[in-house]
Protein backbone atom coordinates (compact mmCIF):
# COMPACT_ATOMS: atom_id res chain seq x y z
CA UNK A 1 0.00 0.00 0.00
CA UNK A 2 2.80 2.42 1.02
CA UNK A 3 4.42 1.67 -2.66
CA UNK A 4 1.23 2.68 -4.90
CA UNK A 5 0.65 5.88 -2.16
CA UNK A 6 4.44 6.64 -3.19
CA UNK A 7 3.67 6.38 -6.78
CA UNK A 8 0.22 7.81 -6.72
CA UNK A 9 1.68 11.15 -4.95
CA UNK A 10 4.30 11.11 -7.36
CA UNK A 11 2.05 10.71 -10.76
CA UNK A 12 0.00 13.48 -9.40
CA UNK A 13 2.94 15.88 -8.33
CA UNK A 14 4.26 15.20 -11.69
CA UNK A 15 1.07 15.52 -13.82
CA UNK A 16 -0.69 18.45 -11.43
CA UNK A 17 2.25 20.72 -11.08
CA UNK A 18 3.44 22.25 -14.12
CA UNK A 19 -0.21 23.34 -15.31
CA UNK A 20 -0.05 24.77 -11.06
CA UNK A 21 2.79 26.82 -11.63
CA UNK A 22 2.49 28.02 -15.30
CA UNK A 23 -1.15 29.30 -13.86
CA UNK A 24 0.72 31.05 -11.21
CA UNK A 25 3.02 31.95 -12.67
CA UNK A 26 1.26 33.76 -15.74
CA UNK A 27 -1.09 35.85 -13.38
CA UNK A 28 2.20 37.27 -11.01
CA UNK A 29 4.68 39.80 -12.69
CA UNK A 30 6.69 37.45 -13.68
CA UNK A 31 4.59 36.45 -17.10
CA UNK A 32 7.25 38.02 -19.24
CA UNK A 33 9.57 35.27 -18.64
CA UNK A 34 9.24 32.13 -20.58
CA UNK A 35 11.28 29.90 -18.35
CA UNK A 36 9.90 30.79 -15.90
CA UNK A 37 6.33 29.64 -17.21
CA UNK A 38 7.57 26.30 -17.97
CA UNK A 39 10.01 25.68 -15.05
CA UNK A 40 7.53 23.37 -13.53
CA UNK A 41 8.20 21.02 -15.88
CA UNK A 42 10.95 19.80 -14.45
CA UNK A 43 9.29 17.36 -13.13
CA UNK A 44 9.43 15.37 -16.18
CA UNK A 45 13.07 14.81 -16.14
CA UNK A 46 12.79 14.09 -12.21
CA UNK A 47 10.33 11.27 -12.61
CA UNK A 48 12.60 9.62 -15.41
CA UNK A 49 15.13 9.91 -12.90
CA UNK A 50 13.73 8.22 -10.21
CA UNK A 51 12.91 5.68 -12.54
CA UNK A 52 16.12 5.09 -14.48
CA UNK A 53 17.60 4.78 -10.85
CA UNK A 54 15.79 1.81 -10.02
CA UNK A 55 17.64 -0.20 -13.00
CA UNK A 56 19.64 -2.93 -11.76
CA UNK A 57 22.15 -2.57 -14.76
CA UNK A 58 24.65 -0.26 -13.46
CA UNK A 59 26.09 0.31 -16.91
CA UNK A 60 22.50 0.43 -18.70
CA UNK A 61 21.38 2.99 -15.86
CA UNK A 62 24.55 5.20 -16.36
CA UNK A 63 24.05 5.41 -19.80
CA UNK A 64 20.65 6.67 -19.65
CA UNK A 65 21.20 8.84 -16.69
CA UNK A 66 23.85 10.73 -19.02
CA UNK A 67 21.80 10.88 -21.51
CA UNK A 68 18.94 12.32 -19.48
CA UNK A 69 21.39 14.96 -18.36
CA UNK A 70 22.02 15.48 -21.69
CA UNK A 71 19.30 16.15 -22.36
CA UNK A 72 17.88 18.12 -19.98
CA UNK A 73 21.46 20.53 -20.70
CA UNK A 74 20.29 20.94 -24.09
CA UNK A 75 16.72 22.06 -22.99
CA UNK A 76 17.76 24.32 -20.48
CA UNK A 77 20.75 25.31 -22.57
CA UNK A 78 18.04 26.28 -25.39
CA UNK A 79 15.40 28.51 -22.76
CA UNK A 80 18.17 30.74 -21.43
CA UNK A 81 20.01 31.31 -24.92
CA UNK A 82 19.25 34.11 -26.89
CA UNK A 83 21.18 36.68 -29.05
CA UNK A 84 22.91 38.26 -26.15
CA UNK A 85 24.54 34.90 -24.52
CA UNK A 86 27.91 33.74 -25.30
CA UNK A 87 28.86 31.04 -28.09
CA UNK A 88 30.29 29.36 -25.38
CA UNK A 89 26.66 28.20 -24.06
CA UNK A 90 25.60 26.89 -27.74
CA UNK A 91 28.54 24.24 -26.70
CA UNK A 92 27.39 23.24 -23.29
CA UNK A 93 25.35 20.01 -24.83
CA UNK A 94 28.26 18.78 -26.59
CA UNK A 95 30.59 19.45 -23.76
CA UNK A 96 28.01 17.13 -21.19
CA UNK A 97 27.87 15.22 -23.82
CA UNK A 98 31.84 14.28 -24.02
CA UNK A 99 32.58 14.65 -20.76
CA UNK A 100 32.32 10.78 -19.68
CA UNK A 101 35.65 10.64 -22.27
CA UNK A 102 37.65 12.02 -19.84
CA UNK A 103 36.63 9.47 -16.86
CA UNK A 104 37.02 6.46 -19.66
CA UNK A 105 40.83 7.92 -19.97
CA UNK A 106 41.35 7.84 -16.14
CA UNK A 107 39.47 4.05 -16.10
CA UNK A 108 41.42 3.00 -18.56
CA UNK A 109 44.64 4.23 -16.67
CA UNK A 110 43.67 2.45 -13.42
CA UNK A 111 43.06 -0.86 -15.21
CA UNK A 112 39.07 -0.66 -14.86
CA UNK A 113 38.66 -1.33 -18.90
CA UNK A 114 34.89 -2.42 -18.33
CA UNK A 115 34.09 1.03 -16.31
CA UNK A 116 35.98 2.46 -19.43
CA UNK A 117 34.06 1.04 -22.05
CA UNK A 118 30.91 2.30 -20.46
CA UNK A 119 31.90 5.42 -20.29
CA UNK A 120 32.95 5.43 -23.65
CA UNK A 121 30.13 4.57 -25.39
CA UNK A 122 27.76 6.62 -22.61
CA UNK A 123 29.53 9.59 -24.39
CA UNK A 124 29.21 8.54 -28.21
CA UNK A 125 25.56 7.88 -27.57
CA UNK A 126 25.05 11.14 -25.80
CA UNK A 127 27.19 12.70 -28.59
CA UNK A 128 24.76 12.11 -31.34
CA UNK A 129 21.99 13.81 -29.20
CA UNK A 130 24.64 16.72 -27.87
CA UNK A 131 26.34 17.74 -31.51
CA UNK A 132 22.80 18.26 -33.46
CA UNK A 133 21.02 20.11 -30.58
CA UNK A 134 24.46 22.11 -29.98
CA UNK A 135 24.32 22.71 -33.85
CA UNK A 136 19.95 24.06 -33.62
CA UNK A 137 20.70 26.33 -30.35
CA UNK A 138 23.80 27.87 -32.73
CA UNK A 139 21.35 28.01 -35.61
CA UNK A 140 18.35 29.67 -33.45
CA UNK A 141 20.76 32.38 -32.06
CA UNK A 142 21.52 33.18 -35.45
CA UNK A 143 18.13 33.55 -36.55
CA UNK A 144 17.16 35.68 -33.09
CA UNK A 145 19.97 38.10 -34.02
CA UNK A 146 18.82 38.59 -37.60
CA UNK A 147 15.64 40.44 -36.56
CA UNK A 148 12.59 41.25 -38.50
CA UNK A 149 12.79 41.29 -42.31
CA UNK A 150 10.01 43.27 -43.87
CA UNK A 151 10.29 43.94 -47.53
Amino acid sequence: MAVFALHACIVLLVVLLPPIVYSAVSASRYQGVDWLLFSGGVTYPLYAIYWLAKIKNPRVRFILLHLTFVLMIATATAFVSNRSAPLLVTFLPTIAAALPILGSIASRMYGRSRVAVTFLVSSLIALLVGVPSSLLIAYGMGMAAMGNMRY
